[in-house]
């Protein structure tokens, strides 16, 4: 199971990760759903936190590009925040940091939305 808290901050729907490995297929399956039934009603924006997790499978890459699908058609901006180096290099090397949004912690990637300012 992959622990998460979602609330909601300046209109936006933030989604903290608080597992440390996001790797078993079953919980990733599960994680994936329960971002979309918050992607249902996101605000006016959608921001994952990941500062607590050390380690993301390819399943879970997989779950974050459905979830950025899933948000564009309704015109609502992911942001990803708090990846550790590690991961963040897999964005990169991957070229995904050029689909993501991705910013250092959750209060940056709030400030940075021009429209809640």
């Amino acid at each position: 199971m992959i622990r998460t808290e979602i609330k909601q901050i300046n209109d936006c729907t933030v989604v903290r990760c608080l597992t440390s490995k996001l790797n078993d297929e079953y919980a990733i399956q599960e994680w994936g759903d329960e971002l979309m039934q918050a992607a249902k009603s996101p605000g006016k924006a959608f921001v994952v936190d990941f500062n607590q997790v050390m380690f993301m499978s390819s399943s879970a890459l997989r779950v974050l590009i459905t979830l950025q699908k899933t948000l564009a058609l309704q015109d609502v901006p992911l942001l990803l925040c708090g990846l550790n180096d590690s991961i963040l290099d897999i964005f990169k090397i991957t070229n995904l940091d050029s689909i993501f949004k991705i910013r250092k912690g959750t209060e940056e990637a709030i400030r940075s939305l021009p429209y809640l300012e």
